[in-house]
């Protein structure tokens, strides 16, 4: 059982890891590729606000990932480790890809997989409000950024002074970035930590913590290549639209929280990044939104089908 319990831990920390290097272009993509922050000081903002995010509001999605999609008696810590362990597969190849895909839609499709191999009865109410929360997130962050790029660009060409404009740019970046990262804490620290939450090896604060903490190592020492796809590979953004397309994916992770909901904010910024890449004339890059598209349509699908392989695995060596 030992064995059992440290493996739990090392897998939720590959997780949480694999979060941080993939999805915290999500916070600070954007203001890096502008130019507004450096690496350094991205990654220790990340660091406050996702600690802060996952132990003030991490509680309700974790929650919905443990206990909403399987019920928690068919959960035992092994499966849960399995379910973490395809998804955490899956991810670390498309970070080393340099695509940012749904951490969150890997460990569903994780805990989906697992819940079909043992013939759990699937919470499949509970799977299509995620999913439409899936589709909807993305969507609405494109509106807000686009709302948002003609708002603030109007304030901005009132301003004359030339560094009362940079003071302004650097703030907005900080205060999108930790908005965001406070969102994502409160709601993606739950794919590593929520089906350990639902085993019952885990309280939601506990999991927090040791969740945000994982994530903050994956984002320093794993989390370049993916800021640099996000903040200037899908669109040329300028410092006003970084901000909007930060806060406008982070309202509509925001909106998720409310809900309990695991959204990706992987979508969501491309979402606002999209918006804002209209808004301004700009256009995107239609081949890298296609790659990243498939990217999320391959997500869920490639983690049950992992998840289901592993079961197998597991069963035929005894461990399950």
């Amino acid at each position: 059982m030992e064995a059992v319990m440290l493996a739990a831990v090392a897998i939720g920390f590959y997780i949480a890891w694999n979060i941080g290097a993939n999805d915290s272009a999500n916070a600070m993509g954007t203001a890096i590729g502008a130019g507004l922050l450096s690496f350094r000081q991205a990654t220790l903002t990340i660091t406050i606000f996702v600690m802060l995010g996952a132990y003030l509001k991490g509680d309700k999605v974790m929650k919905t990932i443990g206990k909403g999609i399987v019920p928690p008696e068919y959960l035992s810590l092994e499966l849960a480790i399995i379910a973490l362990l395809a998804a955490g597969v899956w991810v670390t190849i498309a970070t080393i890809k340099g695509l940012p895909v749904s951490t969150t839609q890997a460990i569903v499709g994780g805990v989906v997989g697992v819940g079909i191999a043992i013939s759990a009865p699937i919470k499949w109410e509970t799977l299509i409000k995620i999913g439409a929360a899936w589709i909807i997130s993305p969507i609405l962050a494109a509106i807000f950024g686009l709302i948002l790029l003609k708002f603030y660009g109007k304030i901005v060409n009132r301003i004359k002074s030339l560094k009362r404009i940079e003071f302004l740019y650097k703030w907005l970046a900080v205060l999108g970035g930790s908005y965001m990262a406070f969102n994502f804490g409160a709601n993606e620290v739950a794919n590593a930590t929520g089906p350990l939450v639902g085993a019952g090896f885990f309280d939601p604060k506990t999991a927090g913590m040791f969740g945000a903490l994982s994530l903050a190592l994956g984002a320093l020492t794993f989390s370049y290549a993916v800021m640099y796809t996000v903040g200037r590979k899908i669109t040329s953004l300028g410092p006003i639209s970084a901000f909007s397309a930060q806060f406008s994916s982070a309202i509509a992770v925001s909106l998720a929280n409310m809900f309990g909901l695991p959204v990706s904010s992987s979508q969501a910024i491309v979402g606002g990044v999209i918006g804002v890449g209209l808004a301004s004339g700009r256009g995107i890059e239609k081949e890298v939104v296609r790659e990243i598209a498939v990217g999320w349509v391959a997500t869920p699908t490639t983690a049950i089908v992992i998840s289901l392989a592993m079961f197998k695995i597991f069963q035929f060596v005894g461990l399950v």
